[in-house]
């Protein structure tokens, strides 16, 4: 016994040592992060709006305009009904935006990229537990354990998410906590131990409660919940021969979706009327585009999340059980295990699900698939385990442990893969930051002028900038900009500009133009 009680606590001590590691190769990113990604500044905006951005035609806007709808302002702090309010105009459901609004209230009039950080690993902290919850009802083996939260906690797609200022996050905390709930569940009554009135308080309860949370985060959340959700009633109807409790059980998820759409009416709206939702839905029944999806996801996981190294590892678990069935081992094979079995199905249905309706944007789609990479980490390596022990090949585990640290140390240093740090802006910040007394102009296309975002951190560098809507070719007045001996310019890039360009010289004077850099639908220049 005593035995025991010291193995649980070398192993407590572990876990928290790796979560600790983790959070500081985290934040050790976070001071790297030089720039934000479009769909961050709508974090922001959409979280904390005051009036709402507006790009005015040849007028000055001043910084505090601008600063004033991506920060808390002084009386408008936990002001959770605009914030509900302003994601039912978009795609997205309110309660990520609740955490982010709840953390920028706490420092009002504060632009800054560690409010976005510090939700992220707070998300990351609640996922962590939730999954050394999930692999001690899995019963798992202390390597599987170790290896897997080390491979995930300092992952390159990991860091990734937590420097990724959106919901993804939390979405992998609802996930796992999803996925640790059923698993308990299952474990329950594989052990007789659910009388009804527990079944209900602990055991529906909880999964109603994570369930309506879940779904209130991202609704990509449905597609792992659904998935789990149908093996656990088949489980407990038809293996376990227990209707009722299956009917408790199918009930509870019902109730759960159906308070969350009570709580939250214009999800439904999102989901099967908005744009992002027939896009989606387009998408996934459009089965010309199957395999170009599956391919390009597969591919970030190999690339992104093993470093190009997954087809070695489940080439290792494929010869591994056939060379075991060829050898006759009476050993129990890996993944035959129900609680394996429907964990793998509910991890691999969100991989694929996702991968049909999920937006494809290069690396940064990543992002989509990131709250699932965990439980696929887990699964490999619980094979991998399972395949050593077939062999009892100690010196297989230590060949698997110094590859997989290899690999690790390959995404970090050799790929590079740590997305959305953006360090390409630290010299376009110095520019902007060099220049804030001179003349700074937008030129911005008026058909997206919400495209101005991805200028945010730059502009605000600025006293005050000056508008001006690229279809309008009246002669520029203002004499601070006619007069203006230098100006920065930050154009949209479309057919648009060429004779604004023209229209603004002629009205300045100024003859020179000096292309100093390009980022996404702008380019900045100088003039003189």
């Amino acid at each position: 016994m005593r035995v025991y009680e010291d193995y649980k606590k070398i192993k407590l001590i572990a876990f928290c040592v790796i979560f600790v590691l983790s959070l500081l190769v985290s934040i050790s990113y976070g001071f790297k992060k030089s720039g934000f990604h479009e769909d961050e500044y709508y974090t922001y905006f959409s979280s904390n709006r005051t009036y709402g951005l507006f790009q005015p035609d040849r007028e000055w806007q001043d910084r505090q305009t601008v600063l004033d709808e991506f920060v808390v302002r002084e009386g408008e702090r936990f002001n959770y009904s605009l914030v509900r309010l302003v994601q039912s105009w978009d795609v997205h459901p309110p309660v990520y935006y609740y955490i982010f609004h709840t953390v920028c209230s706490f420092v009002p009039g504060v632009f800054t990229k560690w409010s976005g950080i510090a939700a992220n690993l707070a998300g990351f902290a609640l996922a962590y537990l939730f999954f050394c919850l999930l692999m001690e009802e899995m019963n798992t083996p202390a390597w599987v354990e170790i290896m897997t939260l080390i491979f995930w906690g300092l992952n390159p797609q990991t860091v990734s998410c937590n420097m990724l200022i959106r919901m993804y996050s939390w979405l992998g905390a609802a996930v796992l906590a999803c996925a640790y709930l059923h698993i308990k569940l299952i474990k329950d009554f594989d052990n007789n131990a659910l009388e009804p009135k527990t079944f209900v308080l602990k055991s529906l309860l909880p999964v109603v409660i994570a369930s309506f949370i879940g779904f209130l985060i991202q609704y990509f959340f449905i597609f792992f919940f659904f998935i789990i959700g149908f093996e656990t009633a088949v489980y407990i109807a038809f293996f376990k021969k227990d209707i009722k409790c299956a009917g408790m059980y199918t009930s509870a998820c019902a109730l759960s979706m159906i308070l969350a759409v009570l709580y939250y009416p214009a999800s439904l709206h999102h989901m099967l009327g908005g744009y992002r939702g027939g896009d989606a839905a387009g998408s996934f029944f459009d089965p010309a585009n199957t395999w170009m999806r599956l391919s390009f996801f597969v591919g970030l996981l190999n690339d992104y999340v093993f470093a190009g190294g997954l087809i070695v590892l489940v080439l290792v678990i494929f010869l591994g059980v056939i060379l075991g069935m060829n050898m006759g081992s009476k050993k129990r094979q890996a993944g035959t295990d129900a609680r394996v079995v429907i964990l793998a199905a509910a991890a691999i249905s969100y991989f694929l699900l996702t991968s049909k309706t999920a937006l494809l944007v290069g690396e940064a789609s990543n992002r989509y698939e990131m709250p699932i990479y965990a439980l696929i980490i887990y699964l490999i390596f619980y094979d991998l385990y399972h395949v050593a022990a077939r062999f009892k090949g100690k010196a297989l585990t230590y060949v698997l442990t110094v590859v997989i640290i290899m690999l690790l140390a390959k995404g970090h240093f050799y790929d590079r893969h740590i997305l959305f740090l953006y360090p390409e802006d630290v010299e376009k910040m110095e520019y902007a930051k060099e220049n804030t007394d001179s003349v700074a102009v937008v030129m911005f296309n008026p058909a997206t002028p919400h495209n101005v975002w991805r200028l945010t951190d730059e502009l605000l560098m600025y006293d005050k900038v000056y508008y001006m809507d690229e279809e309008n070719l009246d002669r520029i007045t203002d004499g601070e900009v006619a007069d203006a001996d230098k100006i920065i310019l930050y154009a949209a890039d479309d057919d648009l500009k060429e004779k604004a360009f023209d229209n603004l010289l002629s009205s300045t004077g100024l003859a020179t133009m000096t292309k100093k850099f390009s980022e996404d639908m702008w380019t900045t220049y100088e003039i003189r």
